[in-house]
């Protein structure tokens, strides 16, 4: 990846502490900032490797996040974040070079289903899922268009596709009591569900690179976007 700027001033000036502060006060630092950057989670793990405090640069900044809550995103349930080649110009007090940006994802089922509750279109969300990239949803629709006898449910089978910062949910079949619903139906369930997953709200603007199904869980790899992550204002 071009060098470029990759993090929010605020997480940068935090490097500025390099050359004044112990490596673990920084990787302290860097937990509480990581809340903002990413979301709130049940607990951050950050190490700095490579720290040379006169030149304010770190080989590498590695974060590891458990139980993660993005917003308007499904839980994380472990989040990693690699940054590698980090320089931080301390007189500019700007980050001079980011070499690469990298991350990881785990998301469950059962946390795949929270969240599409959580959106009010759908109720009695379950989720299934396939090696490699497969899925099955099975919803109660809460919306105009679609229109199901009490307690029935729509099996909506498909794939999954990343799509920029976002996992689409590609359908491929939608059926209720053993009778197709057609594509007007697929159409407005695809509509409701999707996206599945959505990561680039976060501070950290990420690029899916990949997307499988392994162990019951979606497995997402990222990049840092080319043009950079975003820059708060005043920070």
């Amino acid at each position: 990846m071009p060098a470029s700027r990759l993090l929010p001033r605020s997480l940068l000036f935090l490097l500025l502490w390099i050359g004044c502060s112990s490596t673990g006060l920084v990787e302290r630092e860097l937990e509480r900032e990581l809340q903002k950057l990413i979301g709130p989670a049940d607990h951050y793990d950050v190490e700095i490797s490579g720290l040379r405090a006169r030149s304010g640069e770190a080989a590498r900044v590695f974060a590891v996040g458990q139980r993660v809550r993005p917003e308007d995103a499904p839980v994380v349930d472990r989040f990693e974040l690699d940054l590698r080649g980090v320089t931080y110009d301390r007189g500019e007090k700007r980050l001079e070079r980011v070499d690469s940006a990298y991350a990881t994802a785990r998301i469950t089922a059962p946390d795949l289903a929270a969240f599409l509750e959580a959106q009010g279109n759908v109720r009695d969300a379950s989720i299934t899922l396939r090696e490699p990239d497969e899925a099955t949803i099975r919803v109660r629709p809460e919306f105009g268009g679609i229109a199901l006898p009490h307690g029935i449910e729509a099996t909506v089978t498909g794939r999954l596709e990343a799509d920029g910062g976002r996992v689409r949910f590609v359908v491929s079949d939608v059926e209720a009591a053993g009778l197709d619903l057609g594509a007007a139906a697929a159409r407005r369930l695809s509509d409701a569900i999707n996206p599945l997953i959505d990561l680039s709200d976060t501070e950290v603007r990420l690029q899916i690179t990949s997307v499988r199904v392994e162990n019951g869980a979606v497995l997402l790899e990222a990049t840092g976007n080319p043009t950079g992550l975003r820059l708060r204002r005043g920070s």
